[in-house]
């Protein structure tokens, strides 16, 4: 009765190790490798996509019949914004105290003037149109306010254009 050999001892542990081999090796996932799909960018309908060349459009926008918001370009880098005086002004460019913001919330900085002085220098104008620059608008705004702030040093008869619609432009 007390005659186990070694086989029948044997036996249960083989049976338990290769039970264990075959749940190791059968239950562990396989390997799984992901490969990156390539990013498809798809435009919103009416969203804009600034380039390196500007894009612009005419507006034709007028403070009290007297300064002319013309025309605005927009490119990766930066905003023009060019306007004119419909009658004899002196005018110059506020650095400080210029507000140019979008529908959105977001401000722009300033960047420079072209066709004008910065104040407090003036300089008479009629019909002439002269730029000025701020960081690029983002595609998604669908209009802006531009104004001088009428509490900022050299302010002087101060304009201002708000809400300017973008949404009728044709950019070109």
């Amino acid at each position: 009765m007390n005659n186990i050999t070694t086989s029948s001892i044997l036996n249960p542990y083989l049976v338990f190790s290769s039970l264990f081999i075959f749940l190791t090796f059968s239950c562990s996932s396989p390997q799984v490798v992901e490969q990156e799909q390539p990013k498809v960018e798809k435009s919103l309908p009416n969203e804009r996509a600034w380039n390196q060349t500007a894009q612009c459009c005419s507006l034709h926008s007028e403070f009290l019949g007297v300064v002319v918001l013309n025309q605005v370009c927009v490119s990766q880098t930066e905003t023009k914004l060019e306007l004119f005086t419909k009658e004899s002004k002196l005018v110059c460019v506020l650095k400080e105290g210029m507000v140019f913001k979008d529908d959105k919330g977001n401000s722009y900085s300033f960047l420079k003037s072209e066709g004008v002085d910065l104040c407090p220098k003036r300089t008479r104008m009629k019909n002439t149109p002269f730029s000025i620059y701020f960081d690029s608008l983002s595609p998604e705004a669908k209009s802006f306010d531009l104004i001088e702030n009428k509490n900022a040093k050299h302010a002087h008869k101060p304009w201002a254009f708000e809400k300017v619609d973008l949404s009728a432009c044709k950019w070109n």
